[in-house]
């Protein structure tokens, strides 16, 4: 992967609508819970990627970064 990819907040959530969808074919439960998981961490990366890009400050959630 690229750096300019690292960086790239859409990137990180194409990942992450990619592994939903593939998530809602799954027919066992565990492994789509499991993608699930995968994407909201793209998520959180695609977060920190704006913020490295943008220099905006994280969202306070009550999560610890």
């Amino acid at each position: 992967m690229s750096m300019r990819n690292t960086n790239d907040p859409q990137h990180w959530r194409d990942r992450a609508a990619k592994m939903r969808e593939l998530a809602r074919t799954m027919t066992d439960t565990e492994t789509a819970i499991l993608m699930n998981d995968l994407a909201a961490d793209y998520e959180k990366l695609a977060e920190r990627a704006e913020i490295r890009t943008k220099g905006k400050k994280p969202r306070s959630n009550g999560e610890s970064r």
